[in-house]
């Protein structure tokens, strides 16, 4: 990994719609991992093609890894969740393509 981006969680709902990650520097297929720190919050996948959704929750300390072709077929978010009233951090390190 060559880059962290950090986002702050003010409590539940503070949250992050569906998406991948796709930005343009980043390295195709390689891996990203997600490091939560504080409350735990519950995460959700949903296949592109299928519309079949996987949830789970991040609890404090957990390391989520996507890697290979996750970004391709997979989005994800963090939904908003109103009885989570502590704050949360989460690190995602990256690998960005160098010029």
């Amino acid at each position: 990994f060559n880059a962290c981006l950090a986002n702050f969680y003010h409590d539940g709902n503070d949250a992050m719609g569906y998406h991948c990650d796709n930005e343009k520097d980043l390295q195709p297929e390689a891996a990203i991992a997600s490091l939560s720190l504080g409350a735990p919050r519950r995460f959700c996948f949903k296949h592109r093609g299928t519309k079949a959704k996987v949830e789970l929750t991040l609890a404090h300390g957990s390391l989520l890894v996507m890697q290979g072709d996750t970004q391709k077929h997979w989005l994800h978010a963090l939904p908003v969740a109103k009885k989570v009233d502590q704050s949360r951090v989460n690190l995602t390190f990256r690998s960005m393509q160098t010029r």
